[in-house]
């Protein structure tokens, strides 16, 4: 069984491609608002490294924000299309948690965020417990204060985009029912 993993929520892009749970191949670097020029020229390049074509994966896995706007669109609209024209099903899980999967090895309490614009973040608070992840706090948007205010209670290791570290097999992908319903996780500040 294989897999793509497709996270644009932050300003970095990830892709990667699993075997059997196991990461074959894996791309992650500052796009920097460029999700849209270099996503595809990434997934064919990957491609022909590894001598496969889109035909051999057998699902996608999306982080479907919270996030940038415009880089949520993107991931959203490729795993969307592929699903759709290979016929293959579409998983979610929250792109704070994908970013920070790589760390999830590890019992432990973890703040992520993606910085949003105008000294706003997108966190979200989990606990690593016996190879078990559990929410403490879920995905939220608040200005910086408060995102401070919201983890401080927590003995936490913050990942941010200093030190996000993926690992797609150490988190729960959720199937999609309906793809032509999936919209990215816009999650707003409130005003």
């Amino acid at each position: 069984m294989k897999t793509i993993v497709i996270d644009t929520a932050s300003s970095y892009l990830y892709l990667a491609f699993l075997s059997a749970d196991k990461i074959i191949h894996e791309e992650f670097f500052l796009g920097k608002g460029r999700h849209s020029e270099n996503f595809l020229e990434t997934l064919k390049a990957g491609l022909r490294r590894h001598e496969l074509s889109l035909s051999d994966f057998d699902r996608i896995y999306l982080g479907i924000g919270p996030g940038s706007y415009t880089g949520l669109r993107v991931g959203v609209t490729v795993a969307k299309v592929l699903g759709w024209a290979l016929n293959i099903p579409v998983y979610t899980a929250s792109s704070l948690s994908l970013l920070a999967s790589g760390y999830f090895h590890k019992d432990g309490i973890y703040a992520v965020s993606i910085i949003a614009k105008k000294n706003y973040y997108f966190g979200k608070v989990a606990q690593v417990k016996e190879g078990k992840v559990l929410t403490l706090v879920d995905d939220f948007c608040a200005d910086a204060q408060t995102y401070m205010q919201t983890i401080k209670d927590y003995d936490c290791f913050l990942v941010n985009e200093d030190n996000y570290l993926v690992d797609p097999t150490k988190i729960e992908f959720r199937p999609v029912a309906n793809l032509h319903e999936l919209n990215p996780n816009y999650l707003r500040r409130s005003v």
